[in-house]
């Protein structure tokens, strides 16, 4: 009967298992609807007077039997409206708190789910766990939701999560050293240094009230020169008005992501002893010679193993998180209210 009052919402799942929460406008009976989600208790009783007083605070999300309120919402939030409000306004403001309410509340749903799943399997912390989880927390907030520093129920909750999070989710995970060679092989470009080259270089600036016409025309009487075989590094010495023309135009060398957009694409052009075309860019008219190249250095395996194996069990960690969260979603009747 439930299921015919209440449009079952669940979080849509995007490529990387992630999901994207999407907010519901029910009627205004269904806030008596889902009271009967909650098990019936004396009137006296105070979990009933918490159930009230979350009604009457206003839901944010149901997740299976439990209910989220917009006050644990607010309280999850933390400072975030300040930060955001500090640096956005108007409308991109509306929308970056919406953004961040979307996320929080993902964040909120998914650990109701992992510890319902937790005390279904008998999963557990502490008390003594919780109050040493406590004492770290007051002094390093990092890492946890600025909730779980006002409630040590809210913590006991994050812990339990973590704890049922890493038993379900490495069970069975392994990083062979097959892999880590396949990795190595495939992937050998995130190990190897760019390589460089040695160029020399004759750059042309416009002078006062010079058109870009008569700049070219002052290139070419070099390109003329240099075909000639007058010498690179004397006529950068005479004409370069680079900073390096006191050096030959010696740029020593450089990798070509250091370079202009366009001396780069020439720079692939070129062999070493050769001169490439003029080329033009913003500041001015360029000429290079390349002396020199020398290619990127590989990082040797043995070197690099443990850091591959790290990612890679990272790598698995994070996709089988994904899909137990997604399996998780799926089986939870869970509504956005908010």
């Amino acid at each position: 009967m439930m299921h015919a009052h209440l449009q079952r919402r669940l979080l849509s799942r995007n490529r990387r298992g992630s999901r994207t929460i999407r907010t519901t406008a029910l009627p205004a009976m269904a806030l008596c609807v889902i009271a009967c989600l909650v098990p019936v208790v004396s009137a006296q009783s105070p979990a009933q007077d918490g159930e009230n007083k979350a009604l009457m605070d206003g839901i944010a999300a149901v997740v299976n039997t439990e209910i989220i309120t917009v006050s644990e919402l607010q309280s999850e939030m933390g400072d975030e409206f300040f930060r955001l409000k500090a640096r956005y306004e108007g409308d991109e403001l509306t929308e970056r708190l919406s953004r961040k309410r979307q996320e929080v509340l993902n964040r909120m749903i998914e650990r109701k789910l992992l510890v319902q799943e937790a005390k279904a399997k008998n999963v557990s912390v502490s008390d003594e766990e919780v109050e040493q989880a406590w004492e770290q927390m007051r002094r390093n907030p990092a890492g946890f939701p600025p909730a779980a520093a006002q409630s040590k129920a809210v913590l006991r909750e994050e812990l339990m999560a973590r704890r049922i999070r890493d038993i379900e989710v490495r069970r069975g995970i392994v990083v062979v050293p097959k892999e880590i060679h396949a990795y190595f092989q495939e992937q050998q470009q995130r190990f190897t240094s760019p390589g460089t080259h040695h160029i020399r270089q004759i750059l042309l600036l416009p002078k006062l009230d010079e058109d870009r016409e008569t700049l070219k025309a002052r290139a070419e009487v070099l390109m003329d020169q240099l075909e000639e075989g007058r010498s690179f590094e004397k006529l950068a010495e005479l004409f370069s008005d680079g900073s390096e023309s006191v050096l030959g135009g010696d740029l020593g060398f450089v990798t070509k992501d250091e370079l202009l957009a366009p001396l780069g694409e020439a720079l692939d052009k070129l062999n070493p002893g050769e001169v490439s075309p003029l080329i033009e860019t913003e500041i001015g008219i360029h000429i290079l010679l390349l002396e020199e190249n020398r290619p990127g250095i590989t990082e040797p395996f043995e070197k690099v193993k443990e850091a591959i194996g790290n990612r890679l069990f990272q790598e698995k960690i994070q996709e089988s998180h994904d899909n137990w969260m997604s399996s998780l979603k799926d089986k939870a009747y869970i509504e956005i209210r908010f």
